[in-house]
């Protein structure tokens, strides 16, 4: 007998779409990719390379491939930093993005079809056009220890809540269970 619902997923539930995010450095420099002006979403604006987790695929081998598809450099290590858990209107499923810290080899591609990498000097970050979300989890990645969990829930208004629940000794110690 084949099992259509192996996991009892329940379609009124919250769901997530996996995707993964790498945030690769070099001394004082991080790897963003200039999104190509044809995008839908956020054309122009810098982020960290990433996308898709596919069927069948885990999050590491998600960015490793992304990484190296968008930018042409291999992660010699990835350490997993965090996660985006976003929230969707209505019955859309949310997304889960899996943050990597990555250090990188090889040659950087000049530029491929979702845009163009660079390396940009961490003192010029503040001052580039970036996805809303990308200096706070840089901020993260680059200035904290701990892991961390970004959770974003939609207002009417078109803004957004923003928890971030960091897991260091202090607040695994506070938790209520």
């Amino acid at each position: 007998m084949t099992m259509t619902n192996p996991y009892g997923v329940d379609p009124s539930r919250f769901t997530l779409i996996p995707r993964v995010l790498v945030i690769a450095t070099r001394e004082e420099e991080v790897l963003l990719l200039r999104r190509a002006e044809h995008k839908r979403l956020w054309p122009g604006l810098y982020n960290a390379p990433g996308g898709h987790v596919e069927r069948g695929e885990t999050p590491v081998e998600a960015a490793v491939r992304e990484l190296a598809e968008e930018t042409g450099l291999r992660a010699s290590r990835l350490e997993l930093r965090g996660l985006l858990i976003g929230d969707a209107v209505g019955e859309l499923p949310g997304v889960i993005l899996f943050i990597y810290h990555a250090q990188v080899s090889g040659e950087l591609h000049a530029r491929n079809p979702e845009g163009v990498p660079h390396w940009i000097p961490r003192a010029q970050l503040p001052h580039i056009p970036t996805l809303p979300d990308l200096p706070l989890i840089l901020r993260h990645v680059l200035d904290q220890s701990a892991f961390f969990t970004l959770y974003k829930t939609p207002r009417a208004d078109g803004s957004e809540d923003v928890r971030i629940i960091m897991d260091d000794e202090k607040s695994l110690l506070n938790l209520d269970v």
